[in-house]
C-alpha cells in the first residue's frame, strides 16, 4: 500500500511540474511573439533599403509558394525599380533566410541575410555571400567556399527567386 501512495505522489508532482512548464512557455510566447514578428519586419525593411537605397519603399507585395521563395515585394523609388524576394530554406547545417533583389531588367543585384543559422555561417558570409554582393564573385554557381552546402542552399534560393521572377505568376 505505501508503494501505491509513493507512485501517486510522484505522478502528481511530475504532472504539476509539466503544467507549470507549459504555462511558462506559453506565457513567454505571448510576451515575445509580437516583438519577434516586428523584428523580422524591421529586418526585411532594412534589407530592402540596403539593396535598393534608403528612399525605396514597398509598392506591392504578394505571398508565393515556391520551394524557397515565400514572398515578393515590388520596390519603388518614386517609380518601380525592382523586386525583392524573401526566401528561406534549410539543410543539415541549419536555416537561412534572405532578401534577394533584382532590378527591372531581371538582373540579380544583391542579397541581404535575414537569418543565418548555418554551422559555418561566417565562412558562408565571408566566402560566398559577401563576394556575390560586392561583385568580386560573379558566378553564383561557384559554391566552393568552405561552407559548400550552405552556398548550394543560397544558390538554390537565388535561382528559385529568378524562376519566380521569370514566371511572374504573382503579378496582377
Amino acid at each position: 500500500m505505501p508503494n501505491k501512495k509513493h507512485y501517486i505522489l510522484t505522478s502528481v508532482t511530475l504532472g504539476l511540474i509539466g503544467a507549470a512548464s507549459a504555462l511558462l512557455i506559453g506565457g513567454s510566447n505571448m510576451i515575445t511573439k509580437e516583438r519577434i514578428a516586428q523584428n523580422e519586419i524591421n529586418k526585411i525593411n532594412s534589407g530592402i533599403a540596403e539593396i535598393f537605397g534608403n528612399s525605396s519603399s514597398i509598392a506591392n507585395e504578394a505571398d508565393l509558394a515556391y520551394e524557397y521563395v515565400n514572398h515578393v515585394y515590388e520596390i519603388k523609388v518614386e517609380e518601380p525599380v525592382g523586386y525583392a524576394f524573401k526566401t528561406s530554406g534549410s539543410n543539415m547545417y541549419g536555416k537561412v533566410s534572405l532578401i534577394v533583389g533584382f532590378n527591372l531588367e531581371k538582373q540579380f543585384m544583391s542579397m541581404v541575410v535575414v537569418t543565418n543559422e548555418q554551422t559555418y555561417a561566417q565562412a558562408l558570409m565571408d566566402n560566398y555571400i559577401n563576394p556575390l554582393n560586392n561583385g568580386s564573385k560573379d558566378n553564383i554557381d561557384d559554391v566552393s567556399c568552405g561552407a559548400t552546402y550552405g552556398a548550394k542552399l543560397v544558390r538554390d534560393m537565388i535561382k528559385d527567386a529568378q524562376k519566380a521572377l521569370e514566371e511572374e505568376t504573382w503579378k496582377k
